[in-house]
This record gives C-alpha cells, sequence and structure tokens, in this order.
C-alpha cells in the first residue's frame, strides 16, 4: 500500500474517532426492533433448518456485517422459523415446563422470569438475540480451547486456564453481588469476553458457561452463612459423582493433596491441608475443610436459557451450527448433589446473571461510562474495499480491526488476511500514520482521539501476547507483554495482568527467576494465587533440573 493510500484508508479512523467520542455515554439508546413478527405458511423442514442456520451464521461472523442490520435479520428469520411450523413446534414442547429452580429466586428477580413470557413463541430483539450471540461466541471459545482433551477434568482444566489468562482481574463487580452492591462494570457475558477483564464473579460466569458448551457440567458452590444465606465461593466441574474445585481469584485450580492434579469437595473435606495450604501472608484462606459439609449448589442460569424458544431451537441445532442454549437447572443441581458429601444439600439458582440483567434493564450511567470506556478501542473503524477474495470488485464496508480480531480469535481464526493477527495488527498504526492522521483531526479533539487511538494500539499489543502465548510462541510472546506493553506502558490498563501472563511465559521458555519475580511482586487481586503459583514454577523447575538425562 502506498503512503497516500494508507493515508486515505486511515481518515475515516479519525471520523469515526470524533463520532464515537461526540456520541458520548448519555447518548439515547437505538431504538428498539419492531416486534411484528412476519408469519408465514408452513414450509419444508429444509427450509426452516436454512433461516435457522442462517441466523447462527451471521452471529458467528458479526464482524462482516453493521450490528443493527444484523440483529434485524437474525430477529426475522428466528421468528419466521419458529412460526414456520407451529403444530410441529407445539407438539415438541409440550413438555416443557418452567424449571422449579425459578421458586428459589429472590422477588427481586422473579419479573425476570414470568412464565408467560418464559413460555412464549415470539422471540426478544434485544434480550435473545444477544443471549444467542453470546452463547455463540462462548460455544467457538470452548470448541477452540479445549486442545485435544477428551477427560473431563483435563477439557475443564484447558477452559479455566483460558479463562484466567484471557480475563485480566478486577475486582468490580463483588463476588457476593446483591440488589445493595455497589459496582459498576454490570457486563452481559459478550461484553465481559470483547473486554477481556473481569472480576472473579465474572471469571466464574465465563468458566461455568465454557463448561456448559463443552458439554461438561458446573455449578457454583457456596457456603452457608449464619442466617442460612447461600455465599458464593467457587465454581466446581462435576464429573464422575465429585466436584473438582477452581479458584477464580487465585487462578488456579485448588491443587489436591499431593499437589498434583485439581482438589475435589470430598478430598477438601477429608484433608484439612488442602484448603489451609491457601492462606498466604498470615491471611488464612476464608473456607475451611469443616465448611465442606455443609456447601450449597448455585446453579447458573439466566432467562433466555430457562425459555421453551431456546430449547426448541437447540433442538434444532446441528453439526457445525450446534450451540448449547437451553439448561435444565434442577437436574444439574441434582447431578451436583450427589458430587457433595453432605445429604441433601440446598441447591438454588445463582443469582448473579439475574442481578446483571435486572442492573441492565434499569439502565443507568454509571454502568454506561463504564462499558464504553471498557470497548473504545473496538468501537473505531476504518473503510474497507479493495476486492473481494475471488477478485470482484467490493463497495466499501466499514471494518474495525480490533472487534475482528477478538471474534476471528474466538472462533480460532489466527493466521493469513482474514485471521485475528492480522486484525491485531491493523489496530496498531505506526507512531508516522497516527501523527499524520491527527493533523487532519480538529485540535481541540486531538488529544481525545490520540488517546482512543492509544487505547486501542495497547489493546492490540496486549492482545497479540496473548494470542501468541496460546499458541506456545513464548519469545514472541515474552516481546509483546514486556517490552511492547509493560515497558511501552507500565502504568497502563494491562500493566498487571501482562506481568502474570509474562510470568507464564518466561516459566514456559526456562526463565524461572525471572517469572517467579514477576509473580511475587504480583500485587493484585490474584496476589495470593500468584504466590502460590510461584512455588508451582519453582518446584517444577527443580524437579526438571534433577530429573536423569537419557
Amino acid at each position: 500500500m502506498s503512503g497516500s493510500s494508507r493515508t486515505r484508508g486511515w481518515r475515516c479512523w479519525a471520523l469515526c474517532s470524533l463520532l464515537v467520542l461526540a456520541a458520548g455515554c448519555g447518548s439515547p439508546p437505538p431504538k428498539p426492533l419492531p416486534r411484528e413478527v412476519r408469519v408465514v405458511a408452513q414450509v419444508s423442514q429444509e427450509v426452516r433448518s436454512k433461516l435457522l442456520d442462517g441466523a447462527l451464521a451471521v452471529l458467528g461472523n458479526l464482524e462482516n456485517y453493521e450490528e443493527e442490520s444484523a440483529t434485524a435479520q437474525v430477529f426475522d428469520r428466528l421468528n419466521q422459523w419458529i412460526h414456520a411450523d407451529p403444530v410441529g413446534d407445539e407438539a415438541a414442547s409440550a413438555s416443557w415446563r418452567p424449571d422449579p429452580l425459578i421458586a428459589s429466586l429472590p422477588e427481586a428477580y422473579q419479573s425476570l422470569c414470568d412464565a408467560e413470557r418464559l413460555g412464549s413463541a415470539v422471540f426478544d430483539a434485544a434480550q435473545d438475540v444477544t443471549a444467542l450471540r453470546d452463547q455463540r461466541w462462548l460455544a467457538d471459545i470452548a470448541k477452540t480451547n479445549r486442545g485435544d482433551a477428551v477427560d473431563d477434568l483435563d477439557i475443564a482444566t484447558a477452559l479455566f486456564q483460558w479463562t484466567i489468562r484471557s480475563l485480566a482481574i478486577e475486582s468490580d463487580p463483588p463476588f457476593a453481588a446483591t440488589p445493595e452492591s455497589s459496582g459498576d462494570r454490570w457486563f452481559e457475558r459478550g461484553e465481559i469476553l470483547l473486554a477481556g477483564r473481569g472480576s472473579p464473579v465474572q471469571r466464574s460466569w465465563i468458566f461455568l458457561e465454557l463448561l456448559r458448551q463443552a458439554g461438561l457440567h458446573g455449578v457454583m458452590l457456596a457456603t452457608v452463612d449464619t442466617n442460612g444465606g447461600l455465599r458464593p465461593w467457587v465454581p466446581a466441574l462435576i464429573s464422575g459423582g465429585e466436584a473438582y474445585l477452581f479458584e477464580p481469584t487465585y487462578g488456579l485450580p485448588i491443587p489436591a493433596a499431593a499437589g498434583d492434579g485439581v482438589a475435589t469437595v470430598r478430598q477438601a473435606a477429608a484433608e484439612p491441608a488442602i484448603l489451609e495450604r491457601l492462606g498466604r501472608g498470615g491471611r488464612p484462606y476464608p473456607v475451611a475443610a469443616a465448611d465442606m459439609q455443609s456447601l450449597g449448589i448455585l446453579v447458573a442460569a439466566d432467562p433466555e436459557m430457562l425459555s421453551r424458544r431456546m430449547s426448541l431451537v437447540e433442538q434444532n441445532l446441528v453439526g457445525m451450527s450446534a450451540v448449547r442454549l437451553a439448561a435444565d437447572a434442577t437436574a444439574v443441581g441434582e447431578l451436583a448433589a450427589a458430587a457433595l458429601p453432605a445429604t441433601a444439600p440446598p441447591v438454588e439458582l445463582w443469582q448473579f446473571p439475574f442481578e446483571v440483567r435486572r442492573r441492565r434493564l434499569a439502565g443507568g450511567r454509571t454502568i454506561a461510562v463504564a462499558l464504553t470506556r471498557e470497548l473504545a478501542g473496538l468501537s473505531v473503524a476504518m473503510d474497507r474495499g479493495g476486492a473481494t477474495r475471488s477478485g470482484a470488485p467490493r463497495g466499501r464496508r466499514r471494518f474495525r480491526p480490533l472487534y475482528a480480531g477478538r471474534l476471528r480469535e474466538f472462533r480460532g481464526d489466527l493466521d493469513g488476511p482474514e485471521g485475528a493477527k492480522k486484525a491485531y495488527l491493523l489496530a496498531r498504526p505506526s507512531r508516522s500514520v497516527l501523527t499524520e492522521l491527527l493533523q487532519q483531526v480538529p485540535p481541540p479533539q486531538r488529544d481525545a482521539v490520540s488517546r482512543l487511538y492509544e487505547q486501542m494500539k495497547e489493546d492490540a499489543t496486549y492482545w497479540l501476547g496473548l494470542l501468541t502465548l496460546a499458541e506456545g510462541d513464548y519469545e514472541t510472546a515474552i516481546d509483546y507483554l514486556g517490552r511492547m506493553t509493560l515497558q511501552a506502558s507500565p502504568d497502563g490498563r494491562w500493566a498487571a495482568a501482562a506481568r502474570l501472563n509474562l510470568a507464564e511465559a518466561q516459566a514456559a521458555a526456562g526463565a524461572t527467576e525471572a517469572a517467579v519475580a514477576l509473580l511475587n511482586a504480583d500485587r493484585s487481586p490474584q496476589r495470593f494465587g500468584s504466590r502460590l503459583r510461584a512455588e508451582q514454577v519453582t518446584a517444577a523447575a527443580d524437579e526438571n533440573s534433577s530429573a536423569p538425562v537419557d
């Protein structure tokens, strides 16, 4: 690309940036799509399948669409699909009933699970389409990041590692979320994935959703407070009659007694040292072996997962389109209860997803501000013309490189001209290009636009570091996370997470001392887990050094 054409290609970035900044967080939301449904005559199963597959295909490739148009397409196709065979769908859903666990929700959330709405055959243009989009992304991530694992525990461990690596730890929102809780980052699942940041409770939510998309069962375990209420503790994989423990604040599976493998609830109940070892710096771990005898179970679900519509959609998705959309919360709770040492533990729906939904429906400027701040870099767009893969000319279309990079990474499309790496690199304009670009911006807006570009560039650089770390390209990962992220912006928004992931890259590359130093210097909410991880890295290095050489 010549210098002049490259500059022209970037000029629209400035325009988009100004539009994003001018719109601000207080701008009115887009008008809702009409809820009228076009009823179509009964059609063949092949046509119906194409309607459904087409809706999921749009959601799986959103970077190629304008979002309002894409949402309208999905909404229209879903409702055409469900109304094209009303007799068949009525028969298929005859056995559907609202899940009994809905009754366990406090009154503040009951309106979200109104029986009439859950049983409705009309898709919602906002909540249903968003839920389908998020589950499509989660299914892609689960498929891409389970690796070659076939054992339930190995799959769960791989997905937990992805969650911790990919979601830089935050403290907001709090773990035991209630209507009285403070906090601004009340994000839906897709927003958490796009932002790449999450508090321990958000990490838990994403991990449990990934387990479900992988065909596994997981629940939140809870301790019982003095009033008999359930206080969320950690997510657990339920497999083979056991509940395996994963610590989202520490960023590690809870180690078994021998330090090898993942501890179960039964093991933690029988061997107090398992949980005692998690204490650090004179601070005992807040949960003890005695608590294992009275744990409660919190099943993760939301209104869409409990609806008849999503159950029907899931039943009709096969092959590459398969996404798990519905939840049998009662069955999952019963399975989890059998994996705990206590007899008849309390089982409830987990309130956190419902509290997120309640707050989002209520609106509020602070959430909008937090979301705009987190996702600002993903909003920057350019017009990309040129030619299609077939060589035919194509019109100018809007392209958001950072957003495209995220979605392509979720799908595992990493390399080549249409891969995540290429998109992330496009989101890193050179200093000379950026300087020339800013000259096209009116002086009063230059500082704001410059900050937006810097955030976009920092995000892209950090995510390239994570991507290469996951690929096992440790030398490149160390360069992105170290020199290009930490040295370039030592107090930047990714600094703490970059140090932790840089430590993992260094440990894998054999630089044990450097990795341990970074882990021990961690001051983030994950710091206690980082100390434990430092011990693991040291022990592994010592074991390797003492192993006989063939």
